[in-house]
């Protein structure tokens, strides 16, 4: 558990932290970082964060067992255990591993390994608490320590003299003569070791006669009615003649040999009972030419066995080294390696041509080559034969599932898609095989489709299932960035670049993130983009095509920088960018480079969303619409670009109606909640607040998914409608709904303060505005409207002066300064 400080620190401190974090992540900054976002509850930032420190520190268990919290924490034990066994390959005395690794083996139904373990912390210090109340939770007594034993008295025994064992010849009995019991005192006599080639005696099933004793003579197997007479030696004796001379019992057979017999074994036994005066058996020529024959062939028939098998073996393993291969390489996230994974898997192929594993690798590599780096009609037409072989191969692999939903979401049937494929992640999950790529793939359809939040709450699953994987680090920021959260957009991004540097979608990604700032790093952007246009191997056609387009943005704003700049600022910005400071060589620049974009990859309406972008900056509203609407025709399916032309519209001066038609046939086509919230805000600008509840309503029909955007939205305007009781329901949802998101959370915080004050109940409304301001503390509209509050309580003055003063530090030039600096001046 995390401990009671990390739970209370305020937004403040946890900044300090992160800050300290990213200025040495190799320091022990990520211990009390993580153990704030654990205790906070936000469990993919403490993974991450306890990611960085063991391997940062990967002589110290610490960082491995506060990463075994984070998963127990999200009930993945499995996981936990993973980490603390290999924390105590590093300490194997830590109470703490020790004890921890106990409970969560008890808790797992190994109470044998957990007893063991817990048994160890105890020993390691037995006056630990957490260590006794485990002990006490699983009912085991600490062990005590052992009387000592009283002195005994040394007694010498010596051992018994070896009983005589009498000597037998082959086939006799280890035992007093037959039908002679042993004389009293006599100790019996065991039974000797058979020699080489003697059958054991049968005897009937069940029956065990006493070690050493002869069978009673009811249980021996019936003699021979008539026997014949033995052969005569050589000397005229019988063989067992000496023996009587000598006085020494001669070897008697124990028992006949029972008759069904195989005809080989009785004639390779020479112990065998058989018929003295029966004609020898002859052998027929073809027999031995068989027996000698099959002889013959049988060191040649081994040998083929033995060099198929070897050969049979290799190829298995350079299946599964070529497999293993491919896999690896899908995880890189590049254009080049996913090169690199068809050719891994055509290799494996070429050995198992029917492998549905292999079909189906190389469905997902050639989607993501065609969709999302412009493969062309060639890479289509790939992933879809190997999706169809994969499928009839009978493979059911999340890379099969995932690659067929990208290739219906790339051929503009995106929403059948999503429908599809979240049927098949619950499908995955009932039978306990949660996959990271079917959340990520199932991320990336919902971002398609404007499906916002349900797209965070997938990519985040996907993160915890794999929280080392930069594609979904990259899908994160995507999405951030869409919503506006800069902040955690750049950290996403970042944690992307730290486990595959040079990500492409990354630097990319980074690279747009800063130009959509008022006041740019441009230096910072302008080596990301020449960091990926010159990269070797080279990015895909799509991702030097976008990067020419986002330079050519960069350019365009550092041309209109160096306008207002003074000559220090320009000289650096100069050596910095690179861009000529000339703003008629600029624009020739800006043409060369979105030209260059478009001969690469004249399919991608992203560059038009660029492009667009760029023309918005520049003032440029009307070429803006212009090149946004150029897009949707290129690919009506993706909501994000309706969203952006609305946008521009809205901001267009009266141009409420025409974003509002935009919407409304973006709707015809796709039914996305995030259109329908902005649909909402067009009919609240244009005074049709029916119409807007009605839209914020509608995008809030699935309960199975979040919208805090809606019921945020929706909350307001039910307080501007003094719908009180209204309001304070979808407020109070949607603060619960953006808990891991700061600024939205005290946003919503301060509409629901309002409506308290509005209400009338101060004592609810002081503690909402508090909850804001905790909620996040650079959200500056929470303190303007606190600071109002407070000015209505001549009590409260000098607290309310303070207040706006905060306010005035954070947006000296906000909507609400002019109201802020009267109350200072109260």
């Amino acid at each position: 558990m995390a401990s009671a400080s990390s739970k209370n620190l305020s937004p403040a401190e946890l900044m300090k932290l992160e800050q300290a974090f990213a200025a040495d992540p190799a320091s022990q900054a990520y211990l009390p970082l993580a153990e704030a976002y654990l205790g906070m509850g936000r469990f993919m930032e403490a993974m991450v964060v306890c990611k960085k420190g063991v391997k940062a520190h990967a002589t110290s268990a610490e960082p491995r067992m506060l990463l075994a919290r984070v998963y127990a924490e999200q009930g993945k034990d499995k996981k936990a255990l993973e980490e603390l066994a290999a924390a105590l390959q590093i300490a194997p005395a830590d109470k703490n591993v020790l004890r921890m690794t106990g409970a969560l083996q008890m808790k797992a139904g190994e109470p044998e390994a957990g007893r063991v373990n817990l048994l160890k912390a105890f020993e390691a210090d037995p006056a630990d608490a957490e260590t006794l109340a485990a002990l006490s939770q699983w009912k085991l007594e600490p062990p005590r320590a052992a009387a000592p034993e009283p002195p005994t008295e040394q007694v010498s025994i010596a051992p018994p003299a070896p009983a005589a064992v009498p000597i037998a010849g082959p086939g006799a009995l280890s035992a007093p003569a037959i039908g002679r019991a042993p004389t009293a005192g006599q100790p019996a006599a065991r039974p000797a070791p058979r020699a080489s080639g003697e059958v054991p005696m049968l005897r009937p099933s069940g029956e065990r006669p006493a070690l050493g004793a002869q069978p009673a003579a009811a249980s021996r197997p019936a003699q021979p009615a008539a026997r014949p007479a033995a052969r005569p030696a050589a000397n005229g004796q019988s063989p067992a003649a000496p023996a009587r001379a000598s006085g020494v019992r001669p070897a008697v057979r124990s028992a006949p040999r029972p008759q069904a017999r195989d005809e080989d074994e009785r004639e390779d036994d020479d112990s065998a009972d058989y018929d003295l005066d029966a004609a020898p058996r002859r052998k027929s020529g073809a027999t031995k030419f068989l027996f000698f024959g099959l002889a013959a062939a049988l060191p040649l028939f081994l040998a083929a066995y033995y060099f198929v098998g070897q050969w049979q073996a290799r190829r298995n393993r350079d299946f599964n080294k070529h497999l293993q291969s491919a896999s690896e390489q899908l995880k890189h996230d590049s254009y080049e390696s996913y090169k690199r994974a068809a050719d891994a898997a055509d290799k494996a192929l070429e050995i198992h041509p029917d492998s549905g594993s292999a079909h189906s690798y190389l469905a997902y590599s050639w989607a993501i080559r065609w969709g999302e780096h412009g493969g062309g009609d060639e890479a289509r037409a790939a992933a879809e034969q190997h999706l169809a072989a994969a499928k009839e191969a009978g493979e059911t692999s999340s890379h099969l599932y995932a690659a067929d939903a990208l290739i219906q979401n790339f051929g503009g049937k995106g929403g059948p898609a999503l429908t599809k494929l979240r049927e098949e992640v619950k499908a995955f999950d009932a039978q306990g095989k949660q996959s990271s790529l079917l959340y990520l793939t199932l991320g990336i359809l919902q971002v398609n489709q404007g499906d916002l939040e349900g797209a965070r709450e997938s990519l985040e699953k996907a993160q915890s299932l794999a929280p080392d994987d930069p594609r979904i680090y990259s899908a994160l920021g995507g999405l951030y960035r869409r919503r506006g959260q800069d902040r955690l957009a750049w950290q996403m991004y970042d944690f992307s670049l730290r486990y595959e540097k040079d990500h492409p979608e990354s630097l990319l990604g980074r690279s747009l993130l800063i130009l959509d700032q008022d006041a740019p790093a441009y230096d910072v952007a302008s080596k990301m983009l020449k960091k990926l246009i010159e990269a070797d191997p080279p990015p895909s056609p799509r991702q030097l095509a976008a990067a020419y387009a986002a330079r050519a943005l960069l350019v365009s704003r550092v041309s209109q920088a160096m306008s207002t700049a003074k000559p220090e600022e320009l000289k650096l910005l100069v050596e910095n960018t690179g861009v000529p400071n000339d703003a008629a060589k600029a624009r020739a620049e800006i043409a060369d480079l979105e030209d260059r974009a478009v001969k690469l990859d004249r399919q991608n309406p992203e560059l038009l969303a660029i492009k667009g972008q760029r023309l918005r900056l520049e003032g440029n509203v009307d070429g803006s619409v212009a090149a946004l609407k150029q897009a949707i025709a290129m690919d009506n399916s993706r909501a994000q670009f309706h969203l952006e032309l609305a946008k521009v519209l809205t901001a267009k001066a009266g141009g409420e109606k025409d974003a509002k038609a935009a919407l409304e046939q973006a709707l015809k086509s796709m039914d996305s909640p995030k259109l329908r919230v902005m649909l909402g805000d067009v009919n609240r600008k244009l005074g049709r607040a029916d119409d807007a509840i009605t839209e914020y309503t509608k995008a809030l029909a699935d309960p199975k998914t979040k919208n805090p955007e809606a019921r945020l939205a929706l909350g307001s305007l039910y307080r501007e409608r003094r719908s009180y009781d209204k309001a304070q329901e979808q407020l109070e949802k949607a603060a619960q709904e953006y808990v891991s998101q700061p600024a939205r959370a005290a946003q919503a915080y301060t509409e629901l303060g309002r409506t308290f004050e509005e209400k009338g109940d101060r004592a609810k409304a002081d503690d909402t505005y508090k909850k804001a301001l905790n909620a996040d503390v650079e959200y500056a509209p929470a303190y303007f409207f606190y600071a109002r509050f407070l000015s209505t309580d001549r009590a409260a003055a000098g607290k309310a002066r303070a207040t706006a003063q905060e306010y005035l530090k954070r947006e000296p030039r906000g909507e609400h300064a002019a109201d802020a600096q009267r109350i200072v001046s109260l």
